[in-house]
This record gives structure tokens, sequence and C-alpha cells, in this order.
């Protein structure tokens, strides 16, 4: 049975935001813990306990130290913690994406089990980084969902080799739209296309193919049910847009 994360309302964390805003990040680990009004849902599986939930936050303390916690992070510290926690989350977790599409778990997360990571990381001015409205914006809750959506399992063993190939703005054309990112055949296939060495040898900028494909995806996605298709007609499919995309910005350069 899978377990179940403890969840605080978006009010109860505002009030903790703007608390953390004084305080430093060593004041702010000391904080750090259940909150005493997490509340749980009522079916699905079992709470997680409180060994767990600190394993998990002494797991995403040991990415971040490795990219040069507590020191302020610079570009490449942060998406070096951003890959090795996304990697951590979705191999420790024990969740559902149905469980993990609950915005309420994430705000927790971020305001009471390690808020000195995400003021590390994001400071305490950027509310979306703390409270779960929007999970393509929270510190955490895009992290897992960018590792569960792009991992690749073989038999026992998980892959993670494509969010490694992903640049920031490859993620960010991926999972801004949910129906894309959302999707982990949809997810894997464009990830798939956008790392392919003819991405690098042609003619335009490889940043443009990736605009032009995405742009393409998104005006199907009213129109056809990548739910509905197996993984292979995915990837052809989305084969076929990089290529036109190819093609059609070779031809205007021209």
């Amino acid at each position: 049975m899978t377990l179940l994360y403890p969840r605080i309302t978006s009010a109860e964390a505002a009030a903790l935001v703007e608390e953390y805003d004084a305080l430093s990040l060593q004041n702010l680990e000391k904080r750090a813990g259940v909150s005493p009004v997490a509340f749980y849902s009522t079916t699905g599986g079992h709470p997680a306990d409180v060994a767990h939930l600190e394993n998990l936050a002494h797991v995403l303390r040991d990415c971040a130290q490795l990219a040069g916690y507590p020191q302020p992070p610079d570009d490449r510290n942060k998406i070096l913690f951003d890959r090795a926690a996304a990697k951590a989350l979705h191999a420790t977790m024990d969740i559902t994406p149905a469980e993990a599409g609950q915005p309420e778990i994430w705000t927790h997360f971020a305001t009471c089990l390690v808020p000195d990571l995400v003021a590390w990381r994001f400071g305490t001015r950027a509310p979306k980084r703390w409270i779960g409205t929007g999970l393509v914006r929270h510190t955490l809750a895009r992290l897992w969902w960018q590792a569960h959506a792009l991992a690749v399992t073989h038999n026992s063993s998980t892959d993670y080799g494509l969010l490694d190939n992903l640049t920031e703005s490859d993620l960010n054309q991926i999972f801004e739209r949910r129906a894309i990112g959302g999707t982990p055949p949809l997810a894997r296939a464009l990830a798939r296309e956008l790392t392919t060495p003819r991405l690098y040898g042609a003619a335009i900028s490889r940043r443009d193919i990736v605009r032009d494909t995405a742009k393409r995806l998104r005006r199907l996605l009213p129109y056809t049910s990548f739910t509905s298709l197996d993984e292979a007609a995915v990837q052809r499919r989305v084969r076929t847009l990089v290529s036109e995309s190819i093609e059609v910005l070779e031809n205007t350069r021209s």
C-alpha cells in the first residue's frame, strides 16, 4: 500500500512564509518538521511515519549540500540540486500520481519539512515556489513530476537519463503545459526527440526547433488523444512534428 503524505492549507502556509522572511537558513532548519496542524487524506494508503519524512528531508539536504548549501547557489548549482532532488524525491517517496497531484502535500513539504532548502533555492518572496497553487512552479512538486514523467523503468531499475540530458529551457517547454508534462509517454517522446543528434546538426538553432516543435504539439493537443496511443505511436507522431519544424525553419531561413 502506498503512503499518504501530510498536508497543510495555503492560508496556514502563507502565514509561515511571512515569518520565514526574517529567519536565517540555520533557524529555518531548526524549525523544520511535521506541522502540528497537518492533515492526511482519509483513503488511498496509510500515513507516512515521522521516520520516513525525516529520512526524505535528510536525503534532500544531502542533495543541497552537494550543490554548495548553505552558500548561495549559482546557476550551475541550482541545476545540480534540481536534478539530484528530482531523482531523490521520485526514488524515496512511495506516492501515487493522484496523491502527488494534491497541492497541499507539496505546500507542507516546502513550508514545514524543508523550508531552509526552499529559501536557499528561491528565497522567501516567491509564493508559487512555496505554496502549491501551481505544481509546475512549486520548488519540489515540479521536480517529482519531472522525474516521474521522464523516468524509464527497466525490470527493477529506473533510468533518469532523459531528465539528465535536458536543459532548463527544454524542461520548461515540456512541463509548462500539464497536458504534455502530465502525460508521461508524451513527455518522454518529446524528450527523446529534443536530445537527438539531428537537432544539433541542423542549419538553424536547436532552441528555435524546440520552441517550434512545442508550439506544433500544443496545437495538436485539443484534437489528439495521446493517452489512447501506445508509446511507439506517440514517438512516431512527435518525431514527425520535429521533422516538420526543421523543414519549415530551414525553408524560412533560406
